[in-house]
């Protein structure tokens, strides 16, 4: 099995983990926002993280980047908006959520970016295209990859900063004395 099989479905994960921490992030803006700014750069946020994952649910659907230009664009567009949101945004916007989804965006648009420029090189020929394979493996690799980077950083958000703990969390605590 070729490298390149192992790996195929990466950019549509990580488009769904920027779209994630770009909805986490959208939705901190929205509610602790000071103002109007704040609150347009989370509406904003919240829809390129939208399309963001739509992107990434199409691309893992046909096991190859599908419309590459598209990807370009939710790139471009979320690493706009998450540079806005640390330039005006609210204060209690972390770092990390920030760089996490900048690193994955960044990804999706790189390899979007190729899959435009091989297009562009070769003929094209619908009929001779056949389904691209994934591995089970590399989807498998990928997502518990893609979770330890994207699961600390939803916590980071402001949303997720605020979610409450499994200690506070009433069906372990209603009425067990804890247990």
């Amino acid at each position: 099995m070729s490298p390149s099989v192992l790996v195929r479905s990466w950019p549509a994960l990580a488009a769904w983990g920027a779209g994630l921490l770009q909805l986490g992030l959208g939705a901190g803006a929205i509610v602790k926002g000071a103002d109007a700014a704040d609150r347009g750069i989370g509406v904003l946020l919240a829809a390129v993280g939208a399309a963001t994952i739509a992107w990434g649910v199409a691309a893992l659907m046909r096991g190859r980047v599908v419309a590459p230009p598209a990807g370009v664009g939710v790139s471009l567009a979320g690493l706009v908006a998450v540079t806005a949101l640390l330039v005006i945004g609210p204060p209690q916007t972390s770092i990390y959520p920030v760089v996490v989804s900048t690193a994955l965006g960044l990804s999706v648009g790189v390899v979007s970016a190729i899959a435009m420029r091989r297009a562009g090189r070769r003929p094209s020929h619908p009929a001779a295209r056949t389904a691209a394979r994934t591995s089970v493996g590399g989807l498998i690799v990928g997502a518990f990859l893609l979770a330890g980077l994207v699961t600390p950083a939803l916590a980071a958000t402001p949303i997720g900063s605020d979610a409450p703990g499994a200690e506070v969390n009433e069906v372990f605590l209603h009425g067990h004395g804890g247990h």
